[in-house]
């Protein structure tokens, strides 16, 4: 009897075991990965806050699901604001169909979780661009921040609207998640996997479940405002708990070089500094998308080549005493109201520029305050050239009656320059205001600096992708190489648009020589003063230049961040673009040393010079390998800080408007991210329920009869029974 009860429950046992293994294969895939599609994607809109507003993009803290919708057509938009059945939505757009009013129409209705725009070419027939254009600024850029902010006639640009195809995305506290798609990995994942399969409506009918879904993360850690962003942070800094931060106030550091090294205690005479600019940063709605081809880059290179050019002829400028100094000067923060020009302007004020003395004992650069500018010459968008390859001189109308001596000057000398190298500059209209600029903060303070700012545009922007991820190199002929080229022709071969940044740099670099000696080059001045074109198309990652002139760590960082990211982040990290730029200027306008990495550094004695390590050329050594041989350059070229002395100022009234109060969210390592998955029918669901609850009951089953039964199943006499070794015996 006690033998057939032990069969009876081995039997049962089994069985059990039987009915566990059906239910659920065995297999070595996590269930995770059987469940979700994950996508690679980390091109999300994030958060930034000002003193009055958040704006951008967030999720809930378990991200936001919605029903793959793909929009191909205007009853798409229709299908997700009130026809479809499996709401709430996450809408899929083309990057053409990526417009103001699109997005604005979807981000408003509750129906929709979430957006997701593919950010390249899927076809022929469908274009990356939007046909009428598209900006995430405003259409009046800086304006409150500029120096026509409280001016009547010329605020709110009333005279000039000058970026049109502004949607003010950027700005608007869209509160759901928006991401790029640019990997085609993730772009076939959510069409070919996800909507077509599953999704696309049948006969103008929803499809049965199961339906494909998204779920997508990008929880932002900082809300309301950068006031109450900060204090919520200080507030939790001061008290016992684990100190975390909620948002951080954006900026970098701002690059400059100046052409002579004019110690403290030598002569700087008023008016004898001469500033060219131009701006490292631009804005994007998408982290890592930020293309600024026009916006920025153009006018970066052209400062690049001027001054490798301008350089050639140092000795002319340093040696005269009466030359003017020459100041290169690259703002950061400019897209969140003048952060770095705000910020050079603060530090001339209080007599702290370029270098704050810290030992009595050392030789420091002598101050450059606001009364030494001679003159200003800034170059902003000027990468597109559709008027006969014109460019445009800016002034200022405010101001002309107090530099109408200097101003027909230089725009006379920048035009006979120009015209040398095929360039035409032409002048705006009399009466119309600077586009926004930098220089806007400078006269700001001294409205009698002459300032002249060229563009590719006469009034409205020619760049229809201003401060957008569309902003792209293709857009200005920068990539416009022969369908036959190989990478080793692209490599070598001059652009259109590489043309015509070295004549502009050419131009630029020939009237600073002029207007710092005040006289005529001679014809051997002007042969040295020429940009050269390769210059211009070698500043690009593993290009020889670029890698010469980096140190071995900058180029795995920047490996990871493909293009550049130009968006300014927070003011704890220095970006790669201005690491880049120092180093190039370091390298354009220094000297070779023959120090090793180790000795590369500034003597206690003398802080006018910064020395900067470069992995320098190639070489090969006598056993055959490579290497790099190391250089170690002196120059001029140093940083300044570029964060807005609204967070510097103590007790700063944060909305007296006067200085940049952006700041940016923080957010967690798993804080972004996309993932598809199938959503099943709700008897299906109840299914799963109801066969859960079955192998519960089943399982609470198994364990009552184990207990029971555990004298049988556990029984000790196969212990008692059993023979054993005994070393004792």
């Amino acid at each position: 009897m006690e033998v057939s009860r032990k069969k009876e429950v081995i039997y049962v046992t089994w069985y059990f075991i039987f009915i566990l293994f059906a239910v659920y294969p065995v297999t070595c895939v996590r269930t995770k990965e059987k469940i979700y599609i994950e996508l690679e994607t980390q091109s999300a809109c994030f958060r930034n806050l000002n003193a009055t507003h958040q704006v951008g993009c967030t999720s809930d803290i378990a991200g936001n699901v919605g029903t793959i919708h793909y929009i191909q057509s205007e009853a798409d938009f229709e299908w997700i604001l009130s026809v479809g059945m499996h709401s709430p939505y996450v809408a899929v757009l083309n990057s053409e169909d990526f417009t103001g009013d699109n997005v604005k129409k979807l981000y408003k209705s509750e129906r929709v979780n979430g957006i997701m725009v593919i950010n390249q070419l899927l076809n022929t027939t469908v274009s990356l661009y939007p046909q009428e254009g598209f900006s995430s600024a405003d259409i009046c850029p800086y304006d409150k921040y500029g120096m026509y902010a409280n001016d009547s006639n010329f605020a709110n640009c009333k005279k000039v609207l000058w970026n049109p195809t502004g949607t003010s995305l950027y700005f608007q506290d869209i509160g759901i998640p928006v991401i790029a798609l640019s990997d085609p990995t993730d772009v076939d994942a959510v069409l070919n996997k996800c909507y077509f399969p599953f999704n696309l409506p049948i006969n103008n009918q929803s499809r049965d479940f199961p339906v494909c879904a998204a779920e997508m993360k990008s929880r932002m850690d900082g809300a309301v405002d950068s006031i109450s962003c900060l204090r919520r942070t200080n507030r939790i800094a001061l008290s016992l708990s684990i100190p975390q931060q909620f948002c951080d106030p954006l900026g970098d550091k701002n690059v400059i070089v100046t052409m002579k090294d004019t110690p403290q205690n030598g002569n700087r005479t008023d008016s004898s500094v001469i500033m060219i600019a131009a701006k490292l940063d631009s804005l994007g709605l998408f982290q890592s998308e930020y293309k600024a081809a026009d916006t920025t880059v153009a006018a970066l290179v052209t400062m690049l080549a001027t001054a490798e050019a301008l350089w050639k002829r140092k000795e002319d400028i340093r040696n005269a005493d009466d030359a003017k100094d020459i100041m290169f000067s690259f703002f950061q923060g400019e897209a969140f109201d003048y952060i770095g020009s705000s910020r050079m302007v603060y530090e001339m004020k209080k007599n702290g520029f370029p270098q704050k003395y810290k030992d009595g004992s050392a030789t420091y650069l002598h101050k450059i305050e606001l009364k030494h500018l001679d003159q200003i010459v800034e170059l902003n968008q000027v990468g597109h050239r559709n008027d006969f390859d014109s460019l445009w001189s800016h002034t200022d109308p405010l101001s002309f009656h107090k530099v109408s001596d200097k101003i027909p000057s230089m725009r006379e000398t920048m035009v006979k320059f120009g015209k040398a190298v095929n360039l035409t500059i032409q002048e705006t209209d009399e009466g119309k205001p600077l586009p926004p600029s930098s220089a806007q903060r400078f006269l700001k303070e001294r409205g009698d600096i002459p300032v002249i700012v060229l563009t590719d545009h006469r009034e409205n922007y020619t760049n229809k992708f201003y401060n957008s991820h569309l902003d792209t190199a293709e857009l200005i002929d920068a990539m416009n190489y022969p369908p036959e080229a190989n990478a080793s022709t692209k490599y070598k071969y001059i652009t259109r648009q590489a043309e015509l940044i070295a004549n502009l740099s050419t131009t630029m670099a020939r009237y600073l020589y002029n207007a710092s000696t005040n006289r005529e080059p001679t014809d051997e001045v002007l042969n040295d003063l020429i940009a050269d074109p390769m210059t211009v198309i070698h500043i690009f990652p593993h290009a020889d230049l670029y890698t010469n002139s980096v140190a071995c760590f900058f180029l795995v960082s920047v490996d990871a961040k493909q293009p550049f990211p130009f968006y300014v982040s927070v003011s704890s990290h220095t970006s790669e673009i201005t690491q880049l730029v120092y180093s190039l200027m370091a390298r354009f306008t220094g000297e070779k040393t023959n120090s090793s990495q180790s000795s590369c550094n500034q003597p206690k004695n003398d802080k006018r010079y910064s020395y900067t390590w470069m992995q320098g050329e190639l070489v090969t050594n006598k056993d055959g390998s490579s290497s790099r041989e190391g250089w170690c350059f002196q120059s001029l070229v140093g940083y300044t800080d570029a964060v807005s002395p609204a967070f510097v100022i103590d007790d700063y009234d944060m909305l007296s408007g006067q200085y940049s109060t952006w700041t940016e969210s923080r957010w967690g390592n798993n804080a972004i991210g996309v993932r598809l998955f199938l959503i099943p029918s709700q008897g299906f669901q109840a299914s799963i329920l109801v066969v859960g609850l079955i192998m519960l009951v089943a399982s609470l089953g198994l364990v009552l009869f184990c207990n029971i039964h555990s004298d049988v199943i556990f029984s000790k006499r196969s212990f008692e029974t059993a023979s054993s070794y005994s070393p004792m015996t």
